[in-house]
């Protein structure tokens, strides 16, 4: 299947899920007002129903979310709910990596500018033992340019919107260090299209 095919079942998925679940959250609260049972219990157990469904929705929403702007030399990401805003310079772009397949994917962003961004992390200990073969890349970059600081920043939402991100990516950043598996990612964007 086609991935700009799944982007639209994605979608279509998430706008289903979103209106069965106001339906429900609408319909609840009618129904207890309309069968004349105005008990505390119940309107405790409604209440803690009401509220599981909307954090159900918080859920839905945050892991669905993941917008981007190319603007010749400028990526501004916006993912998850609350936004969250990250810009970066293409330039400042130093490598490129995807981990896992499908919706599932990570795209990992090292560059060596940090912004203003609380969402853009220093390069740690943590970060080469959770994705060890970025940090391989990254240990050979710092070798070439050992005063540099990296920062790095993970996008894990978007589903298969993040094969778009990391096509766009491509033809955008065109000094960065894309990882095998990255490049491996976008031939099979490119292929499925």
């Amino acid at each position: 299947m086609s991935i700009d095919k799944a982007i639209k079942k994605q979608r279509a998925s998430y706008r289903r899920s979103m209106i069965a679940m106001s339906f429900i959250l609408v319909f609840l609260p009618l129904v207890w007002y309309l069968s004349e049972q105005i008990n505390i219990f119940f309107f405790v157990y409604l209440s803690l129903i009401e509220i599981f469904i909307l954090t159900a929705m918080i859920f839905k929403t945050k892991i669905q979310v993941l917008t981007y702007e190319i603007d010749r030399y400028k990526i501004k990401i916006s993912i998850g709910f609350p936004k969250k805003d990250i810009k970066l310079l293409c330039e400042k772009v130093d490598i490129i990596h995807a981990e896992g397949s499908e919706k599932d994917m990570r795209v990992v962003l090292i560059t060596k500018a940090t912004t203003r961004s609380r969402f853009i992390r220093k390069v740690d200990a943590n970060f080469l033992k959770r994705y060890p073969y970025a940090g391989y890349h990254y240990g050979r970059f710092k070798k070439n340019n050992p005063e540099s600081n990296y920062f790095y920043t993970v996008i894990s939402t978007g589903g298969y919107k993040k094969y778009k991100l990391l096509n766009e990516l491509y033809k955008s950043c065109t000094s960065a260090f894309f990882t095998e598996e990255a490049i491996l990612q976008i031939k099979e964007y490119r292929n499925r299209q």
